[in-house]
């Protein structure tokens, strides 16, 4: 098995995206409009340029609909390796299953912050 990279460089994380998106056909304000960003951004990204936000890991969950992460984030990445592009995405599984919790997790203290907040409310409008 591949091993993953270790330590992310960023300017060959970039080059990566760049390479996945011209191999899937798209511009980059293909993936701009999916992302609901700009094409500016994804090209930051592409360039290295914008590691530390939200949207580099956006990109990331973007492109694991169509590759497998462990090739993408794999230590011997090749773009022309068509199992890159396979359907057997395990790896991709466990990233999605791991983000579907955090997500209901964090859905799960939104909906009690709203609770608390309607009761603070209610108490609030009673002592009027």
């Amino acid at each position: 098995m591949d091993e993953l990279i270790k330590n992310v460089d960023v300017k060959e994380m970039g080059r990566r995206f760049k390479l996945v998106r011209q191999r899937l056909g798209l511009t980059q304000t293909d993936v701009a409009n999916q992302l609901d960003t700009t094409q500016l951004m994804i090209h930051r990204i592409e360039k290295g340029d914008n590691i530390l936000s939200p949207l580099f890991l956006a990109v990331i969950l973007f492109y694991s609909r169509s590759v497998s992460l462990e090739g993408l984030l794999g230590k011997n990445f090749d773009i022309e390796d068509e199992s890159l592009f396979s359907k057997d995405y395990a790896l991709n599984s466990i990233v999605k299953a791991k983000l579907n919790a955090i997500r209901d997790e964090y859905l799960d203290k939104l909906k009690e912050a709203e609770n608390g907040f309607k009761e603070q409310m209610d108490a609030a409008a009673d002592l009027l």
